[in-house]
């Protein structure tokens, strides 16, 4: 136990609680992201770890969750100066990789394995330009490694940390529902992310650990082209895209006890965009 008097600056802004526990603190000055040298357990809290927590979806689940109580460690591959910011303000501890990198992802697990973990939200995901007509496979490759491989080694891996009552999310997208033009790695990697999910819903709930996914439609995030999403309004029959808050809300419930029986789905959060035929909607009027 951290005595009352241990002065190194933590992430909750100050002086470690009764309630918590100094894990690791090898470097009093040093704070994540540059290497992960704070580490406070609440014993009264959940610890919960979110790949890809600096931008966009992975940062509003990961900030959220430390704002609902949650010992939150996010993951990030080359956002070094936001990962900072997050950290000084939310108290998420950071860890570093590049999850297209198998040696990485590896790494990685050896740097959590040793927490007690809840949850843990598969948010890091890369999209590629394909070229339909002249695909290039390094691409496929590489979105294939980070968007589907990562997610599935830091679920088995992982699973071995988490009790029964945990959970495991993984963000996949409505791209993997439909069909694709210049994005195929990528809706195909968000395909076959639904179907682990459901493998993983069956080998990971005997031992109960819940595993869902959820496919967010168009959400208003750093990699959204302008044109496309107003394109997006324009068919939904809400006429607006999301919030990255509202993958967040959905995430939050997944990982409660509010959620104890739902394992092996997809929860599709859109509008209700991937209903909607848009000659049928031009034709009718609407």
């Amino acid at each position: 136990m951290a005595s009352s008097n241990f002065s190194c600056d933590n992430v909750y802004g100050g002086p470690p609680s009764v309630s918590e526990m100094l894990i690791l603190c090898p470097n009093r000055h040093e704070l994540a992201p540059t290497s992960v040298s704070c580490y406070y357990v609440a014993m009264d809290k959940k610890l919960v770890i979110v790949t890809g927590s600096t931008r966009g979806i992975g940062k509003s689940i990961a900030v959220q969750l430390s704002q609902a109580g949650y010992i939150v460690h996010g993951v990030y591959n080359t956002s070094n100066k936001e990962a900072g910011a997050i950290s000084k303000e939310h108290g998420i501890v950071f860890h570093q990789a590049d999850l297209s990198n198998r040696q990485q992802t590896l790494k990685l697990v050896e740097e959590l394995s040793s927490l007690n973990i809840y949850a843990l939200v598969n948010n890091a995901g890369i999209w590629e330009m394909d070229n339909p007509n002249d695909m290039s496979f390094d691409t496929w490759d590489k979105t294939i490694e980070a968007n589907l491989t990562a997610p599935l080694i830091l679920s088995e891996k992982l699973s071995k940390s988490m009790s029964p009552g945990s959970s495991i999310v993984n963000i996949s997208s409505t791209d993997g529902l439909m069909g694709a033009y210049n994005g195929i790695s990528y809706s195909a990697s968000k395909a076959a992310l639904i179907n682990v999910t459901k493998s993983l819903g069956n080998t990971l709930g005997v031992k109960g650990i819940r595993v869902n996914s959820i496919a967010p439609g168009w959400i208003a995030t750093e990699m959204v082209d302008p044109d496309a999403t107003e394109n997006a309004k324009d068919t939904n029959p809400l006429g607006r895209i999301g919030k990255t808050t509202e993958i967040a809300d959905v995430v939050e419930f997944l990982i409660s006890e509010k959620a104890s029986y739902i394992n092996g789905t997809t929860i599709v959060v859109d509008g209700g965009g991937i209903n909607v035929d848009y000659g049928l909607k031009k034709e009718s009027g609407y």
